[in-house]
């Protein structure tokens, strides 16, 4: 490989959440979703130079960042957007709100499949409106929606479809056909649908192919709000920058509306990151899909052969939702922590307390101390 994946740098001193969420300093910190290898370097160095100007400001959008993105799109996803449907905002999660407060009037109410990451249930209480959740359902390890329960808890003040894909923290990358399922029973109710694709160029499924939920017909294009961006990809998490893609002209224009005054501007060094990343890191990116996988296909074999343990995916991004429903633990995550310093999410923050997330971008080592530690917490169990 070109770049190295194994390198292991402290973050400690980076005033890093991940690395200071535990008092416990022998704790591996695996919870947050945001990777432990270094930056691409070409993007370190475009930040480089534009620091090296010495002087910052407000930012207008660089004239190829949008181009560049859209080309990414397209090659990943055979998804052809045009450059005006593209609002960029300051993070994933802003978009999530915005959409929220956009499309939903007050009474009206947001569905979100469970479990989730939290800030989907979040959004729609931030901007005083309501949700329902539908559980989505283990298939032998990939959550998968339940159609009947969907048509059952929709009503007339639903107007706002959640949609995760790849789904986080599940890991599933829905089909054509499945999305097809959620496009007809949200054009029969007049739903919009917002549809989180911020992990969707981290596919590890061989023959799996991410599939934009507005790619598969005009009505769910203009009846949609697409979330992507380059912070997972590219390890730039906490970098203050994702784009809402919205072909509806009415709908952006709403959109853009509503950022006004709540809205942060994006920084000029996250402008310089993006179009780096898009422009100049592919190679990189191409090298970490390997090195992903081949954690992935460890985390598998090893967690698979401890009693009480399964876990089948994820078919994308570097997050792994571990069963513990059969291991007899009441709180799995804290088992994880305290008996095995293995640092995980507790699954109950997305829905389900059996659970626990683990984030497996990490050198390999880390990741292999951390199932030592784990396979020797579980065989000591009284």
């Amino acid at each position: 490989m070109k770049y190295d994946f194994d390198q292991i740098i402290s973050r400690k001193e980076t005033f890093s959440t991940k690395w200071l969420k535990f008092t416990n300093d022998d704790v591996i910190p695996m919870w947050i979703a945001d990777m432990d290898f270094i930056c691409p370097p070409e993007i370190t160095s475009a930040m480089s130079e534009r620091i090296a100007q010495g002087i910052f400001g407000y930012s207008e959008i660089p004239n190829n960042l949008t181009d560049v993105f859209v080309d990414n799109v397209k090659n990943n996803t055979g998804w052809s957007i045009e450059k005006d449907w593209v609002v960029w905002i300051p993070g994933g999660v802003v978009g999530l709100n915005v959409t929220c407060k956009t499309v939903l009037a007050p009474g009206e109410i947001a569905m979100v499949p469970s479990p989730i990451y939290a800030p989907f249930t979040e959004a729609p209480e931030n901007m005083e409106r309501g949700f329902i959740k539908t559980h989505l359902f283990d298939s032998q390890g990939r959550l998968e929606f339940d159609m009947d329960a969907i048509e059952t808890l929709l009503t007339e003040d639903t107007k706002l479809f959640f949609l995760c894909n790849p789904q986080n923290p599940g890991g599933t990358v829905f089909s054509e056909d499945e999305l097809k399922e959620i496009s007809k029973v949200c054009k029969e109710r007049n739903i919009i649908v917002c549809s989180d694709e911020i992990h969707s160029d981290l596919i590890l499924e061989e023959g799996l192919k991410h599939i934009p939920y507005a790619s598969l017909n005009k009505h769910n294009e203009n009846n949609s709000i697409t979330i992507m961006g380059p912070c997972k990809t590219f390890n730039l998490a906490g970098f203050p920058i994702a784009a809402a893609i919205i072909p509806n002209e009415m709908l952006r224009e709403d959109f853009k509306r509503n950022t006004k005054g709540i809205v942060a501007h994006i920084d000029n060094i996250a402008f310089v990151a993006a179009e780096a990343a898009y422009s100049a890191a592919q190679e990189w990116y191409l090298e970490l899909l390997q090195y992903l996988k081949s954690n992935r296909n460890l985390l598998q074999e090893r967690l698979n052969n401890i009693d009480g343990l399964s876990l089948k995916g994820p078919e994308a991004g570097f997050l792994a939702w571990i069963d513990c429903s059969e291991s007899g633990l009441d709180n799995p995550a804290n088992f994880f922590i305290e008996e095995a310093s293995v640092g995980v999410y507790d699954g109950a923050w997305f829905g389900d307390k059996n659970y626990v997330r683990l984030n497996f971008g990490c050198p390999k080592s880390i990741l292999e101390e951390a199932l030592n530690r784990i396979e020797k917490a579980f065989s000591q169990r009284n």
